[in-house]
């Protein structure tokens, strides 16, 4: 019996994996946007947001800390009448209707669930529609799988623009 129960109970306890751990992050376009990037292969801009505690933590050569945030909204780009993207007076894409928003959240022990070839550290992804509704039955296995091969830089493609090291 407390063999059973002992099993049960850490059972219970295990990590749940998958993006229904990442809350939908209210209020992120108030946050830091220390990134945008224009996509002209798929025709999409994206945004990327943290909050100015972890870029301040990560700019003072601290890790990215546990509870750390990253938002990235994604936009269609606006084309013009012949198909072409339209480009701002700077060259940059226009951003036109808000189409998905990607959203990865470090918490401790998040990553203990997943297998050494998905771990990425204790980060977990999740997508939502434009209205903050989760996208369902979302596979994320294809964002562990991309973001495996950054783990020097924690998982964080956009890491050297928060340092303020990329060019």
């Amino acid at each position: 019996f407390l063999a059973t129960a002992l099993t049960l109970l850490i059972a219970a306890c295990a990590t749940v994996v998958g993006p229904d751990n990442v809350a939908f992050p209210t209020g992120y376009g108030n946050q830091l946007r220390y990134a945008t990037v224009d996509r002209p292969d798929n025709k999409q801009v994206r945004e990327i947001f943290t909050s100015e505690k972890s870029a301040k933590l990560v700019r003072d050569g601290k890790p990215i800390p546990d509870g750390a945030v990253f938002v990235m909204p994604i936009y269609a780009a606006k084309a013009d009448g012949k198909g072409e993207l339209a480009k701002d007076a700077n060259g940059r894409l226009v951003k036109g209707e808000l189409s998905t928003i990607f959203v990865m959240e470090k918490r401790s022990g998040w990553g203990a669930g997943y297998s050494d070839e998905l771990r990425n550290g204790e980060w977990e992804y999740a997508r939502f529609a434009p209205d903050g509704q989760r996208m369902a039955s979302v596979d994320t296995k294809p964002c562990l799988q991309c973001h495996k091969p950054m783990a020097k830089q924690d998982f964080v493609f956009s890491l050297p623009r928060l340092t303020g090291a990329a060019k």
